[in-house]
């Protein structure tokens, strides 16, 4: 049985805390890296699995269309300081039927690529999604096919750019500023909120956001969660040594790069946004870099989901950090890895694992963006 807890509801050492910034985000990515094809094939297979899910078994799924927007950040620039902060993002939204040769080739059915918006409500509420360090929006998939499924539309940006984009570093410049994920989720909103297609579609009272691994932390920081520099540095686990190069570059970028000194001006910075009305966290991370005092300001429904054999972020240092912290937080542990997979849970289980906290979250959004809040 899954543990399930109802809701109750900085002296500074930014260089030395950075390092550890760097090593608990490149210990992510890594452990990450070799798991994400495996992981998209569940997705696509856990996507398929959930989407009809509270649809009687004769009644046809309903349809998800996708589409892309090329999004940018007109108030922050690049790493190359060559333009403005890139925000490619996927939307999944409920879809009227299209031609069975417009369903996409790379999604699992009933994904339909620019399908037009159905018409079954006048609103919908939006679902803002974040993926973890190192990964994309695509992998997301089975979480936001099956949110657009329910009634919602979905959108999840690519934190990550090109390899150019990221200045060829490993880990990405956008993982180890992780903070700037939570003002890429705000810039889409904004944009998407005046987008000629979907911004009128969007009920504006019941606005949420939903991320795993790094993309719950991320969430978490968009509810209001403030991470703590020095606290971080004395709580962090050891950087391997292997790691001391490509951190020592990350370290040294804020001397020579504008948009990374302004980034690292707001490593502790509140980046609350209060357009958002409930947070869904899968396994989020760094819960080492938060203390209390940091999580005392988020007032939205939190619901924060792991798995019990987690090997990336153990839910005693990570996911139980943040739900003691936040009043009225819900916490549920899972049995299983629950998205941080490694061999020892085969795709069919991965699916099954990732069906289960699908549907957490349309339960979750359910309840915390009912119909009639107001913007």
């Amino acid at each position: 049985m899954p543990e399930h807890r109802p809701r109750s509801r900085w002296s500074r050492g930014p260089i030395a805390a950075s390092v550890v910034v760097a090593a608990a985000l490149l210990s992510i990515g890594a452990a990450t890296a070799g798991q994400q094809r495996a992981e998209a094939r569940a997705a696509k297979q856990g996507a398929a699995s959930v989407a009809g899910r509270g649809v009687a078994a004769t009644v046809r799924a309903p349809l998800v269309g996708t589409v892309g927007r090329a999004f940018e950040d007109p108030g922050r620039s690049n790493w190359t300081l060559g333009g403005k902060r890139p925000l490619r993002t996927t939307l999944w939204y409920p879809a009227r039927e299209v031609p069975a040769a417009q369903h996409a080739v790379d999604t699992p059915p009933p994904f339909a690529a620019n399908a037009p918006i159905a018409d079954a409500a006048e609103r919908y509420p939006l679902v803002l999604v974040s993926h973890g360090a190192g990964s994309r929006a695509a992998h997301m998939a089975w979480l936001a096919g099956t949110l657009a499924a329910h009634g919602y539309i979905v959108a999840a940006v690519d934190h990550n750019g090109s390899a150019e984009e990221e200045l060829h570093s490993r880990p990405a410049p956008s993982d180890h500023f992780g903070w700037e994920r939570a003002l890429d989720l705000r810039a889409v909103l904004d944009l998407l909120l005046e987008d000629p297609v979907f911004g009128s579609l969007i009920d504006r009272g019941r606005i949420g956001a939903a991320g795993f691994s790094l993309g719950g932390t991320t969430v978490l920081w968009l509810a209001g969660a403030r991470l703590d520099l020095d606290h971080l540095r004395r709580n962090a686990p050891p950087m391997p040594p292997e790691m001391a190069a490509a951190i020592g570059r990350l370290l040294q970028l804020p001397e020579t790069n504008a948009a990374a000194a302004e980034a690292q001006a707001r490593a502790e910075q509140s980046h609350r946004d209060p357009r958002i009305r409930g947070v869904f966290a899968l396994a989020p991370a760094m819960g080492f870099g938060f203390d209390a005092a940091g999580l005392r300001g988020i007032e939205a429904p939190v619901r924060i989901v792991v798995g019990r054999d987690d090997p990336v972020t153990p839910p005693a240092t990570n996911a139980r950090v943040f739900a003691d912290a936040i009043a009225g937080a819900e916490y549920i542990e899972l049995a299983g890895e629950r998205g941080h997979f490694t061999p020892r849970t085969p795709d069919a289980a991965r699916a099954a694992e990732l069906a289960e906290v699908a549907a957490s979250a349309v339960d979750f959004f359910r309840d915390a963006l009912p119909p009639g809040k107001a913007p």
